[in-house]
């Protein structure tokens, strides 16, 4: 989900409406609303994102009341006037309780762990959600930083996908059942 450049939006909820957040020490993680995903879309120049945004978009209405396991995560500065990029899930667990997550952190933002906190601060919010056991991610073939991202959050190398590497890490609460 990379961006060329910095976005600045307001990340505030619609009035009297809970929101989903997940706060880590520099960032704050919440998913995007249809509305607000419908609005993201529409200001995307480039055609291949704007086609990963109708995917999410479609993924949000077959999943009413679990939006957040199809929308795009705006990852923002914890004071949350700036946005920094994005992260979110490929669809909810399959029957296994394996999930896929993707990101990306706009340019200017790179090279200051953002990824790697944005990531481990998801994972860390899989945990805690029923039926989670594995959290999967794809790199492209060369992208070693992202590779280095996953590897700091505890993945390991899993084979190949359909955009290159697989990498995966399995919830700690399930790998101690197993033992």
């Amino acid at each position: 989900m990379p961006k060329a450049e910095a976005n600045e939006k307001s990340i505030l909820p619609a009035q009297n409406q809970p929101r989903l957040t997940v706060e880590s020490a520099r960032l704050t993680l919440r998913p995007y609303t249809l509305g607000e995903m419908e609005g993201v879309m529409a200001a995307e120049a480039d055609p291949e994102m704007r086609q990963a945004y109708a995917e999410m978009l479609a993924a949000m209405r077959a999943l009413p009341g679990r939006e957040e396991w199809g929308a795009e995560w705006q990852v923002a500065l914890r004071d949350g006037l700036v946005t920094i990029g994005g992260i979110g899930f490929k669809g909810p667990p399959d029957a296994a309780g394996r999930v896929e997550l993707g990101y990306g952190i706009d340019l200017p933002y790179q090279g200051n762990g953002y990824a790697t906190e944005a990531v481990q601060a998801l994972v860390n919010w899989c945990w805690q959600q029923p039926g989670v056991a594995q959290v999967l991610a794809q790199t492209e073939p060369g992208n070693a930083t992202s590779q280095r991202v996953l590897a700091k959050c505890g993945f390991v190398r899993d084979g190949n996908g359909e955009e290159g590497p697989m990498f995966s890490r399995t919830n700690p609460a399930r790998a101690t059942q197993r033992e």
